[in-house]
């Protein structure tokens, strides 16, 4: 009974996920600098053994992402298609764990959102269909997150060493995965601040001693390389300068790889939030989990930009910043949840239209992110470049035609169908839990007056 109730919650995620998954196989496998290096590496495994690039020397990244790809293409054989197979099957997962997260903070409502927002977005799809090791690390990022709030919400410590594990294993992914210790830590803060977590030292040793295991052992005992060596790359020690960075290259940068509307309606969801901050006061402070860390991560590449004057994470912020993503997602779609808190809060309400009315300019924006998105995908060309100009950009070249024209649109309106219907059908499903629950507290009510 309870796995059938489990699965009726939850099964929406399903048409999400074949919806992500029709546009994503659609695409056309891409290809870049970048991508052919680090398919030598996993490639170099299955010959020698080591992530091995042009030099002889090991790849300047940790190794974990490649010597999970040269797994796969050990058993199904080594080709570019089944590397960027391994890396779209990560990215189905990131969308189901962006699914999860945001039902763990905001609400499934929130999750089922955020999943298509993040399932259809050009840049998550993009990064599916090109062999670099950023969705596996984003994956195992979701996950140690996921398990530490659960942590956080449950005090326990037996969450927060495993969720300190599957970090490590993040972390021997690739070193982004270091941001998604802003969310947890702000999460971890906001718990102690209510009494619900134990802030110590020993739950801090939990987390951290597995990476320092991993890292000690691969970059200390395997990796012919300095034990920092790793944490200094190339970017830093044997840097490119711009002179004259833009400044307008991340918005530019944003707007080529996710559109417009998904940035307007993570505005008016944290607008909406600091407005009715007295019934979106919870809602608020995940807001500002997720405004941080974006803010880190930006900030970041910012600093490495005009402060350092350095050229790849100028060229290549599609890249630094896919971190920040979810959490674009994640604030779009708890629009989600914050209408239903409003909606629900309507009565003895002077002005009371007004909080419709927001419902549905929310509604509006979500609508108009997911039809941008499919749009953008239906305009590929064959080559896609994310950058400020069209000389300083980051591209992927397409390697192999997509399916012809009138079949690639006709999947893209047949998952857009799917998204929207599996939409629908989780606003049904909690509309009528909420419904159901309120029949049963008034039945109790009247069979066991006071």
């Amino acid at each position: 009974m309870k796995n059938s109730a489990l699965l009726t919650a939850h099964w929406p995620l399903i048409g999400i996920l074949v919806g992500s998954f029709l546009i994503t196989v659609s695409m056309g496998t891409y290809t870049n600098w970048d991508a052919q290096l680090e398919y030598q590496a996993a490639t170099s495994i299955i010959t020698g053994g080591f992530p091995i690039v042009t030099g002889g020397l090991m790849i300047n990244q940790p190794p974990l992402g490649f010597y999970t790809t040269a797994s796969v293409l050990g058993v199904f054989g080594v080709s570019y298609l089944n590397s960027v197979t391994v890396v779209a099957a990560f990215g189905l997962g990131c969308v189901a764990l962006v699914y999860i997260l945001g039902a763990v903070l905001y609400g499934r409502r929130s999750g089922f959102v955020a999943a298509a927002l993040f399932g259809l977005v050009p840049w998550h799809v993009y990064m599916s269909r090109i062999f670099l090791i950023d969705n596996q690390c984003l994956f195992l990022s979701l996950l140690f997150l996921i398990i530490g709030v659960l942590a956080v919400k449950r005090n326990s410590e037996r969450l927060i060493l495993v969720s300190g594990v599957v970090f490590a294993l993040a972390f021997l992914t690739k070193l982004f995965a270091v941001f998604w210790l802003v969310p947890l830590l702000l999460v971890a803060y906001f718990g102690k601040k209510e009494g619900a977590f134990n802030f110590s030292i020993r739950n801090v040793a939990f987390f951290v001693l597995p990476s320092i295991v991993a890292q000690a052992i691969w970059f200390g005992g395997f990796a012919n390389q300095n034990f920092f060596g790793v944490y200094f790359s190339s970017d830093f020690t044997h840097p490119v300068l711009v002179v004259d960075p833009s400044p307008l290259f991340l918005p530019i940068t944003f707007y080529k790889s996710a559109g417009l509307f998904l940035f307007l309606a993570g505005l008016f969801s944290l607008v909406l939030a600091v407005a009715y901050r007295k019934k979106l006061g919870a809602l608020l402070r995940l807001d500002i989990v997720c405004l941080v860390t974006i803010a880190v991560i930006l900030g970041l590449d910012m600093l490495l930009v005009f402060g350092f004057h350095l050229t790849v994470p100028y060229v290549s912020a599609f890249k630094y910043n896919y971190a920040a993503l979810p959490f674009f997602c994640l604030l779009a779609a708890s629009l989600a949840d914050k209408g239903a808190v409003l909606l629900n809060s309507l009565a003895r309400e002077r002005f009371w239209v007004i909080k419709p009315v927001l419902g549905v300019v929310g509604l509006v924006l979500l609508l108009a992110t997911l039809v941008e998105s499919l749009l953008f995908l239906n305009a590929w060309t064959g080559f896609v470049a994310f950058g400020v100009d069209s000389v300083t950009y980051y591209g992927f070249v397409v390697n192999s035609d997509a399916v012809e024209t009138g079949v690639l649109l006709f999947l893209h309106y047949m998952a857009g169908g799917l998204l929207g219907v599996s939409l629908v059908l989780a606003a049904f499903i909690d509309h009528a839990k909420t419904a159901v629950d309120t029949i049963r507290s008034n039945t109790r009510e009247k069979n066991n007056p006071k």
